[in-house]
This record gives C-alpha cells, sequence and structure tokens, in this order.
C-alpha cells in the first residue's frame, strides 16, 4: 500500500488548528464556569433591607433619654391675687381660687393630677398654650377630675366664680382598699360618688341631724365642709372623738375606718377628695 505523503505545512496548519478549538473548548468551559460562580454569588448576596435602617434609627432612639415635658409657672406664683393656698399636707395641696367678673390670670401650670370644685358657678374661658379658647358654664356644686395641665383663664360671666382645687403631688398607682368597707356600699344613703378617676374619687357625705352611719373605711382624703356641723367619729379600736365642722372648712385626714354620727342642729355635707395612690 503506497504511504499518504503529507505536506509538513499542512501537517503544521492541522495542529494548530486542533491546539486553538482544544483552547476555545477551555476558554468556553471556564467562562461557562465563571458565569454560574457570578451567578449563584448573587443569588447568595442580600441586600440590606430598609428595615434595618428602621432598625438603626430605632436602636439610637431607645438610646435617647424621653425630655421631660417642661411646665409653666405655678398658678399660685402667676396670680396670688386669685389663688390662695389654704392647705398642703402629705402630697395633697389644696387651693382656692376666686375670680370677679373680669378677672383673669395669665397662662400657668396646674403641675399635678387635680380635683375640682365649684363653690360658687359663673361663666369662664380656659385658654390653653396652643391659643385654643374654651368657655365653660361651671354650675355650683359641680366637680371635676383633670390631668396635669397649662392654661390661662377668665371671668366672663357676671358673678364671682369660686371653685376649690386639690392637687394630688402622688405617683399613680393603686393603695389596697377593702372594697367591703367602702362608705358608698356600706352607706349608700349618705355617701354618693361624684367622679372617679386617676386614682382620685370625689364623695359627697350628707348627714341630716341624728343620722349615722355604720363602720367604713377611707384612703387618704381631703375633707371640705360644704355646710358645717359637729359630728361623733367613733373608730375602729372604739375611741371615740367630736369634730366642729365649720362651713368653708378643710383639713386632710389619713386612712382609716370610722362610723360617723350627726349630732348637731343641722344638717352636715362635706365633700371628700379621697386619694388611692400611694406616697412617695
Amino acid at each position: 500500500m503506497n504511504q499518504l505523503l503529507v505536506p509538513p505545512a499542512f501537517l503544521s496548519f492541522i495542529q494548530k488548528k486542533i491546539m486553538n478549538q482544544k483552547l476555545n473548548r477551555r476558554f468556553i468551559l471556564a467562562l461557562g464556569i465563571s458565569l454560574s460562580l457570578i451567578a449563584c454569588n448573587q443569588g447568595e448576596k442580600k441586600e440590606e433591607p430598609a428595615a434595618n435602617a428602621d432598625s438603626t434609627s430605632k436602636a439610637a432612639t431607645d438610646t435617647v433619654q424621653p425630655v421631660a415635658k417642661e411646665a409653666g409657672p405655678d398658678a399660685l406664683a402667676v396670680a396670688p391675687g386669685l389663688y390662695k393656698q389654704i392647705g398642703d399636707t402629705l402630697g395633697l395641696k389644696v387651693i382656692e381660687a376666686t375670680y370677679k367678673p373680669g378677672d383673669s390670670s395669665a397662662m400657668h401650670a396646674h403641675t399635678a393630677d387635680y380635683a375640682l370644685y365649684v363653690i360658687a358657678g359663673g361663666t369662664t374661658a380656659f385658654y390653653t398654650k396652643e391659643g385654643a379658647r374654651m368657655v365653660n358654664e361651671m354650675k355650683t356644686g359641680a366637680v371635676n377630675i383633670r390631668p396635669a395641665e397649662d392654661h390661662s383663664v377668665k371671668n366672663i360671666g357676671k358673678t364671682t366664680v369660686k371653685v376649690l382645687l386639690v392637687e394630688v403631688n402622688r405617683p399613680r398607682g393603686t393603695s389596697s382598699q377593702d372594697a367591703s368597707m367602702d362608705p358608698t356600699k356600706v352607706a349608700a344613703t349618705l355617701y354618693k360618688s361624684m367622679r372617679d378617676t386617676l386614682g382620685i374619687r370625689i364623695v359627697e357625705a350628707t348627714y341630716k341631724p341624728g343620722q349615722s352611719s355604720a363602720m367604713h373605711s377611707h384612703p387618704d382624703a381631703e375633707i371640705y365642709a360644704i355646710s358645717g356641723g359637729t359630728a361623733a367619729f367613733t373608730e375602729k379600736d372604739g375611741t371615740k372623738r367630736t369634730n366642729e365642722l365649720k362651713t368653708g372648712m378643710a383639713m386632710y385626714t389619713p386612712a382609716g375606718s370610722h362610723s360617723v354620727k350627726n349630732i348637731g342642729k343641722t344638717t352636715l355635707k362635706v365633700l371628700l377628695v379621697e386619694v388611692n395612690r400611694p406616697l412617695k
């Protein structure tokens, strides 16, 4: 058989072609592997979600201490001619406010939650720090319990307005009381709950001559005599005492149990601001 003679130049061309094809296959294979790795890395890479920015912001915010609200000047300091302090015992401050027609006070603060009793009613306008105006028809005998606030007041009516304020400078929270000894339950015909919120309760007690109540309990309280008289108190241990309560008189009484009897000749009517809050 005759041998096929291949020219050297042609053989060299074929060898180079084969080598180039091998290189191309290797290049294509390497390129494919690289693209696959890039795609995988992109699939595994997680972008930082927007929530993380919020979390960072929240964490930073959590480290900031809340700024205490700056209270305005006290009513007694702003308008001493309109406000008169008549008691201050164990976190209970009693203030009497009297506004004649046309009287007004500058912006002032009640820095604690407070109870209000209208001794003599009339028409008043209240102004907030934001400039809002609210007109109130304050009726004699009305009560209210308000949170700490800033305002100014003007008597826009034709009669003198007189109110009793009891500011409660005690932390919010409940001190234990025996519900079965509640005077509004033990002697419901004599004690009437007028308002009860923020750990403060306003109770009106009315004893006609000769009337008496069974043993009952009160938390710490401020008493205001709406109409005075003579009352006999019997403590839980049997101790007896007699009190002459004059109209307009205010006094503090600590928590305790007693029974009461009107031993005078006039109807005795008192307002109790009971404070079911612990002392600091």
